[in-house]
């Protein structure tokens, strides 16, 4: 059975509005996700705040083009709905490689820096509980004695290196946002395909009036 016209409108302003509220979402999770993240790997969450932001100003934008049936308005919104669709796309895959790398990377150039006279780790070896980048033994392979921050106020060494604790952390303060992207992206593939069916509905009318 074909959608009345009626119906697509209906379900456009529908996603429409799903938009700004998952907008809206986007914004408020990962500014709060932010602050639990190292300054130096805050862009790609900053980025997420900018395209909830575009979002949920766009979305005002569709449902303006839904009411007033203006098919200029219409045309430019799904045009503005598929850029940001394709940049959610993006985000959602370099998301955890971004996070995963920048970790990597991060204690690698840290360790580098050990010392027996100076202990380089000791930041996120006392934050994170954890001893060397993937294991206590890489200082023995390093030929570097193991730090006093390896060890617990009992001096139990920490068993577990680092890089592991570092990435256990960032899954869980990035779970929100990630929910959120992914939630945001099929309201966003639902916002641009009935907006397009209504772009093409108004199209079809304007044509259809010439005659």
């Amino acid at each position: 059975m074909a959608w009345s016209p009626l119906m697509i409108k209906y379900l456009a302003f529908l996603f429409n509005f799903l938009c700004a509220v998952l907008g809206i979402a986007t914004i408020v999770i990962n500014v709060i996700a932010i602050e639990q993240i190292d300054p130096k790997e805050q862009l790609i969450l900053g980025i997420y705040i900018a395209v909830g932001s575009i979002v949920f100003l766009l979305s005002f934008f569709g449902c303006f083009g839904a009411i007033k049936e203006n098919i200029c308005i219409t045309w430019a919104y799904a045009t503005s709905m598929l850029i940001m669709l394709i940049i959610s796309i993006v985000l959602l895959f370099v998301f955890r490689m971004h996070f995963d790398e920048a970790s990597l990377t991060k204690l690698q150039r840290t360790f580098a820096r050990q010392t027996n006279a100076f202990d380089a780790m000791a930041e996120y070896q006392t934050k994170l509980q954890c001893c060397g980048v993937y294991k206590l033994k890489d200082y023995g392979d390093a030929s570097i004695n193991v730090p006093s921050s390896c060890f617990d106020t009992n001096e139990t060494p920490y068993k577990e290196g680092c890089l592991s604790k570092m990435e256990s952390h960032h899954e869980e303060v990035l779970k929100g946002p990630k929910m959120v992207g992914w939630m945001l992206m099929v309201i966003e593939i639902g916002a641009f395909t009935f907006t397009t069916i209504l772009g093409v509905y108004f199209r079809n009318e304007r044509r259809r009036s010439y005659y």
